[in-house]
């Protein structure tokens, strides 16, 4: 092993085809899946937890098979042959959610009718389809074994890996950096595609994992956080920060944690936060990184956001209705003057706006605002139920200047934990459903 402290080298992508070990990999995932679900489903959805950030992706053609994939089919193959509880899919929160999936696959497929590149909207259908998938098998893994502790151990288990992957880019040369006085400094990025997808990845995590401490007390889950805090700071990520800051704020305004505990563990959040932030400039990040015309590297194929939005707004304006085709965004950049440019919007709003046109942004919004009205209105207030809405609200943040939903790392995990918090609150609909039944037979029985 060479190591490169503190040096910054672009990442260059590259597509690998899939050949006999990589496949050996991905079966023996599936097996490993399934036979975790097939003993138990709880187990099965922990997997998941664990293979969402480490996906491993080689291509067949122009897409990908990923241990995440081999191990949602194997999942799913167990779930199939364990007849799974699939009450819960009858109740409303499920159906609204499922409602507002099926919104945005029609929205990609309307954008078809508009596309040059029609392989990147089938793709585009199938990464959706991909999503749709992780939550429908969290939903009925857990409806099925409603045991959340295997969940939670995992989720720490794989934040831990996941900084301690980012963490290590200190010593072995990080793949992104910031110009200061000079010289690059490394924004660790560890298992994630770059910083400001570990910093979404922590978006989901953090309120979840703050939830939790806020109703159990473990002093190792508060390590945990604070490792997560830590590393979040030092991503550098400016949507990524507040996004965690704000579904972190979500969570105890929910949960109203009136003891002197809980609120020193809030202030020592902040504190790391802000230490990060005053440091930061201190050391001379320069200015134009907080505005939207942050200067980019060179070769890296990027722009910034002010660039990338006035595209979009562009693109979007040639078929406001169903847009230029989902998926087809970075491979148009060059119609509108961004030549040699090849990335996503920078915004999953703008994104929607210029791929699926307005259709399709206000198919986005709405699967934000039914998982958080969903989550919210609901009566349960458990640790998972409250961390899932923190972190969709944080992930609706932050998208405002970052597309997340197109990197199926943090994606997946997103919906492996709404799907387990919303078959939390169907279950207890099916609960209260059964008990008041029960009570208008009892008399006449």
């Amino acid at each position: 092993m060479i190591l490169h402290p503190w040096t910054v080298t672009l990442r260059q992508e590259t597509h690998v085809p899939v050949d006999v070990l990589s496949a050996l990999v991905y079966l023996l995932c599936a097996i490993a899946v399934g036979a975790l679900t097939r003993r138990r489903p709880a187990l099965g959805v922990a997997a998941l937890l664990v293979l969402a950030p480490f996906d491993l992706a080689r291509y067949v053609g122009p897409t990908t098979i990923t241990t995440l994939k081999a191990g949602l089919v194997g999942m799913l193959v167990a779930l199939a042959f364990s007849r799974p509880d699939l009450a819960a899919f009858r109740t409303l929160p499920v159906r609204a959610m499922l409602t507002a999936f099926a919104a945005t696959l029609v929205a990609i497929a309307l954008s078809a009718t508009h596309a040059q590149h029609l392989g990147e909207v089938v793709r585009e259908a199938f990464k959706d389809g991909e999503y749709l998938l992780l939550f429908l098998g969290a939903v009925a893994a857990f409806a099925t074994d409603p045991d959340d502790r295997p969940f939670w151990r995992t989720l720490e288990f794989a934040v831990v890996l996941v900084c301690c992957s980012a963490l290590a880019e200190y010593a072995l040369g990080a793949h992104s950096g910031l110009f200061v006085r000079g010289e690059s400094l490394p924004r660790i990025a560890g298992a994630l595609e770059g910083p400001n997808q570990l910093a979404g990845y922590l978006d989901v995590a953090l309120p979840v994992l703050v939830a939790r401490a806020l109703v159990h007390r473990d002093r190792v889950l508060v390590g945990v956080i604070l490792l997560a805090t830590i590393t979040d700071v030092l991503t550098i990520s400016r949507s990524g920060i507040v996004g965690a800051a704000i579904g972190v704020i979500v969570v105890l305004l929910v949960l109203r944690p009136f003891s002197s505990a809980a609120w020193r563990f809030a202030g020592v959040m902040v504190l790391i936060a802000a230490f990060g932030i005053v440091l930061a400039l201190r050391t001379g990040v320069p200015t134009g990184y907080f505005t939207l015309d942050q200067a980019t590297q060179s070769a890296d194929h990027l722009g910034n956001r002010s660039q990338l939005w006035r595209a979009a707004i562009t693109l979007w304006r040639t078929s406001p209705v169903v847009g230029v085709g989902a998926g087809n965004y970075e491979l148009d950049l060059d119609q509108v003057g961004l030549i040699g440019v090849r990335t996503h919007a920078n915004s999953i709003y703008l994104q929607s706006l210029a791929e699926t046109g307005i259709l399709g942004l206000l198919a986005t919004v709405a699967l934000f605002a039914v998982t958080i009205v969903t989550l919210a209105r609901s009566r349960v207030r458990r640790p998972l139920v409250v961390g899932a809405l923190g972190a969709a609200v944080a992930l609706a943040s932050h998208q405002v200047l970052d597309d997340l939903f197109f990197f199926p790392k943090v994606a997946s995990a997103y919906w492996l934990v709404v799907g387990v918090a919303i078959a939390e609150i169907a279950a207890r609909r099916l609960f209260e459903r059964r008990r008041a039944a029960s009570y208008v037979s009892g008399p006449s029985s």
